[in-house]
């Protein structure tokens, strides 16, 4: 399934501009958007792309036209978004559904718990009356609290705080691009070992609307991964706030308005599922789907379970549920045989005969033995389903499911042993005084000039070579209306109780120069170009050495998408252990993999991203950009 990357609607001027153009196509846009909604993408992708057509960019005049595209383009690619969808979809098994009031639905979620939701302290950013999106998450087995907030320009941004104490959090911070994006993410949660990130959002690839995804921690970046949306029927055409699965490993719940009015959300409980079979489904088949219609036994006979009709179905899927029925044997008996040796232990310290021990000593070693073997075997299982699902990503199916070995696999339970299924009755959590521990504001270290001068701590200058435009050097510290608006300003103390100061960031010599007359012009006519590496004073020339020596290193670019792609990031981390760094180059934004020091280790890159239709990969001289 070939990846699109979604754009994301973020100019009120588009939605204006679409409006007024609609009464050139008022029935067509109409009619295509109510076959989106009904999943029938096919015909919606043909009745845009006849509009686009229609419409070529070499007969556009003003920006108005241009928008205008722009909107019908972005319809056209989340009709395809949907139709790709539908191309690997989850078939959960539905046991209950129930509308509830949409200021306070998530109350209703088993398993939160009473003091899992709490409204922002007024004076926050988030403090919205009224607005559901703000509630906070107060993940207690983390100590953790995880809430979305607008930012300057109106976009919700997750942002994460951790409890230093009884009344002290730590400073909020914003998720990283791999989860932020333009539009809006909200109502997130996290699983309760911390690894997992769920939220909503309508700004990654999605069917439309606000989508489900998950972002798992990346234990060697220290950071969030690729947010990963959590397919169709989670996501659906309407607007999916919430997925959320019991501790108790038996339930999954969503929340969603795709049956509902604009004050109404429906929340679905399905059977939890830890490696839910996947399988192409029909246009016509989706919204019996999207409605989580519960099954219906109308005769005595046994219906087939889902491994049997996956295989029945499609040969292709038959090895992938062999594999994942194994796994699933495999977790349940060495689950059983870990209980087992700690009951035997849990005995043997209780137990003061000696012979009863020694008995017990060749059991536990017997039991250990056999641990070691189930152990191993669960292993290889696992090892040859994660190659299933390689395979799988090699043609574009995305599977975003690990195998959880901390919860039962209650899907294999007879439905009699199954507990029933009840809605919660949770009230709001009483909003604590929160004392966000205070950070020093971060200072922009890109050269400007201000109306008052910023001075920086050396602290934030990077490791490397870097350049400054030396202002002056003085016999006392210098006041900011001497440094005469410049920004950053470094400070650095000399022998003699003297005094630099040096102004800017510069990553090459040419950047340096660019700026040293407007410095000059400034009020310093005496600026010069000094250079640092790793922090101590180089001179020019051995920097200028240093930086063509550097010009030999390559880096791999990826363009043309807001968040790197599953299949990108599955070959970068088989590939390579190179750092991965979003950067705007020539005014591109760019996914940025390096460095390497030959062109032969970038190209080997570039080649498998390319093998698996990652689109514009390039190979870049460090040197030249």
């Amino acid at each position: 399934m070939k990846r699109h990357r979604c754009l994301s609607i973020i100019l009120i001027a588009i939605s204006s501009i679409t409006a007024a153009y609609s009464q050139e196509n008022p029935a067509q846009l109409k009619e295509a958007a109510a076959l989106h909604n009904k999943y029938s993408f096919s015909k919606a992708i043909e009745i845009y792309r006849g509009i686009l057509e229609q419409r070529p960019d070499s007969t556009l005049k003003t920006e108005a036209d241009t928008l205008y595209n722009m909107d019908i383009a972005s319809r056209l690619i989340t009709s395809e978004n949907g139709s790709n969808m539908l191309c690997f979809a989850s078939s959960p098994e539905s046991v209950a559904k129930q509308v509830f009031p949409a200021e306070n639905f998530f109350l209703n979620i088993p398993g939160f718990g009473k003091q899992t939701w709490m409204l922002p302290p007024a004076d926050s950013t988030a403090d919205a009356k009224g607005n559901p999106f703000n509630a906070m998450n107060y993940s207690k087995e983390n100590n953790t609290l995880v809430f979305s907030a607008p930012d300057e320009s109106g976009s919700w941004n997750i942002m994460l705080s951790t409890k230093l104490n009884d009344t002290l959090w730590s400073a909020p911070q914003m998720l990283n691009e791999n989860v932020t994006t333009a539009g809006n993410e909200i109502l997130p949660h996290l699983s309760p070992d911390g690894k997992t990130l769920y939220f909503s959002s309508n700004g990654h690839y999605g069917m439309g609307g606000y989508d489900l995804y998950m972002s798992q921690w990346n234990e060697e970046l220290g950071d969030w991964d690729v947010a990963q949306n959590l397919g169709f029927p989670y996501s659906s055409t309407g607007n999916d706030y919430i997925y959320y699965n019991t501790p108790d490993g038996i339930f999954t719940v969503i929340a969603s308005d795709r049956e509902t009015s604009r004050n109404e959300m429906t929340l679905y409980a399905l059977r939890y599922e830890a490696l839910p079979l996947k399988k192409e489904i029909s246009e016509e088949e989706a919204p019996a789907m999207a409605r989580m219609e519960m099954t219906k036994e109308e005769s005595g006979q046994s219906q087939p379970t889902r491994e049997e009709t996956a295989i029945k179905q499609d040969t292709e899927y038959a090895a992938y549920a062999e594999a994942v029925k194994e796994v699933r044997a495999l977790q349940n008996q060495l689950k059983v045989s870990i209980a087992q040796l700690d009951k035997r232990r849990e005995e043997y310290a209780n137990t003061r005969d000696s012979l009863q021990r020694v008995k017990m000593e060749q059991q536990m070693l017997s039991l250990e033995t056999d641990l070691l073997t189930l152990s191993q075997s669960t292993t290889s299982a696992v090892s040859k389903l994660q190659q299933i699902e390689l395979d799988f990503l090699s043609k574009g199916i995305i599977i975003t499911n690990e195998i959880p070995f901390e919860q039962d696999n209650v899907q294999d339970a007879k439905a009699e042993d199954i507990p029933p299924f009840a809605f919660a009755q949770n009230s709001m959590g009483e909003t604590p005084s929160f004392i966000f521990e205070k950070l020093e504001p971060k200072v922009d270290l890109n050269f400007k000039i201000l109306p008052e001068a910023v001075i920086a701590d050396l602290s934030s200058i990077p490791d490397g070579l870097v350049y400054h435009i030396q202002l002056m050097t003085t016999s006392r510290k210098a006041t900011t209306k001497a440094l005469k608006g410049m920004s950053p300003v470094f400070e650095r103390a000399l022998s003699g109780g003297r005094y630099t100061y040096s102004a800017g960031l510069f990553y090459s010599y040419a950047e340096a120069l660019k700026n040293l007359n407007t410095v000059r012009k400034k009020g310093f006519p005496t600026a010069l170009i000094t250079a640092y590496n790793n922090g101590k004073s180089i001179s020019t020339k051995s920097a200028r050495e240093l930086e063509a020596k550097n010009a030999n290193i390559y880096r791999v670019t990826i363009a043309g998408y807001d968040t790197l792609p599953a299949e990108a990031l599955a070959v970068i981390r088989e590939t390579t252990t190179r750092d991965i760094a979003k950067a705007a180059i020539n005014g591109v934004m760019k996914f940025v993999i390096g460095p390497f020091d030959s062109k032969a280790q970038a190209e080997e890159l570039a080649s498998a991203l390319t093998a698996r239709q990652v689109t514009s990969v390039e190979v870049e001289k460090v040197g030249n950009n």
